[in-house]
């Protein structure tokens, strides 16, 4: 179970777009609702404006979640009361962990993908004029999702998950998706650094530990494909430096030395290519312009 949380100026568009019954795909099913009129979508669109209109200044009261659920558990999502109530279930008890009491609310199922998902439409602004606070909400969402996952018994993907669909990945991402999961493979095999070094080799993906310039002690690791490199941590936490050495334990200078490695200096920041690229931007169409450009003053 994931939340893809976004915040919105306009109730009609989203509202629309939650509960478009016109759209056969989508198949758009109105769930649950609390405190608005239901008659159509604009009476739904006012009903929200009405109660936001009590606080003028905030100028983004529109709060949109998709609710998605892995194609695992469509069995228990089914296209009926019972499927659709143990969504509504969930949801309601999402806002209830997110601090979302005391409002104006619509939850609409769509069937236009193979997974089980809802799209939740509330208002920021709840029935006493009082704002309901958003801060560090993709963080609080994380974890309430993992914890209604295990409530519920959803399907968990594994770690390093084969499962995600490449053709929907753009050239950047699926780049980086392979060198993640060609590492991730790499250290789930090995005990120590000499099994990762050589796992790594059989999968075409070299190493490269970044020292210090001031202390001469190695600060991180990036991983390369072709002239794809990044560094561990960006990748992935379990293949930062220090998470590396608490699994596989301390790196000998003897493995430093090894002919298919690179230890190079750096003063901090990112890790960059060969060609100078920040790690994890696509770089595909690069532009012949200069990084700093005057301002032109108008008359």
């Amino acid at each position: 179970m994931i939340a893809n949380i976004k915040t919105r100026v306009d109730f009609v568009g989203i509202v629309n777009y939650a509960n478009d019954l016109k759209n056969k795909k989508k198949c758009a099913t109105l769930l649950a609702y609390k405190d608005v009129c239901v008659v159509t979508n604009k009476t739904i669109a006012d009903s929200f404006q009405i109660q936001a209109s009590m606080r003028p200044k905030v100028k983004s009261p529109v709060k949109h979640v998709s609710l998605a659920f892995s194609p695992h558990d469509a069995a228990r999502f089914s296209d009926d009361e019972k499927g659709d109530a143990l969504m509504v279930e969930i949801a309601q008890k999402w806002m209830e962990l997110m601090g979302v009491r005391n409002t104006q609310y619509i939850i609409a199922r769509h069937h236009d993908t193979s997974h089980p998902h809802c799209h939740l439409v509330f208002n920021r602004i709840d029935n006493n004029g009082n704002l309901i606070p958003d801060s560090n909400e993709r963080i609080r969402s994380t974890k309430v999702c993992r914890a209604l996952t295990e409530e519920y018994g959803l399907y968990i993907a594994p770690k390093n998950s084969k499962a995600r669909n490449k053709a929907r990945l753009r050239p950047h991402q699926l780049r980086k998706h392979n060198l993640r999961t060609a590492a991730l493979d790499a250290l789930a095999e090995s005990h120590s650094w000499k099994d990762f070094l050589s796992a790594l080799k059989v999968r075409d993906t070299d190493i490269r530990f970044n020292r210090n310039k001031a202390s001469d002690n190695i600060r991180g690791v990036s991983f390369s494909q072709g002239e794809t490199c990044m560094a561990g941590s960006a990748l992935d936490h379990d293949l930062s430096f220090n998470s590396l050495c608490t699994a596989l334990g301390s790196l000998t200078e003897e493995l430093l030395l090894q002919p298919h490695q690179a230890v190079i200096p750096s003063a901090g920041g990112g890790t960059n290519n060969s060609l100078g690229w920040r790690d994890d931007k696509d770089k595909d169409n690069p532009k012949n312009e200069p990084f700093y450009k005057p301002f032109k003053r108008r008359r």
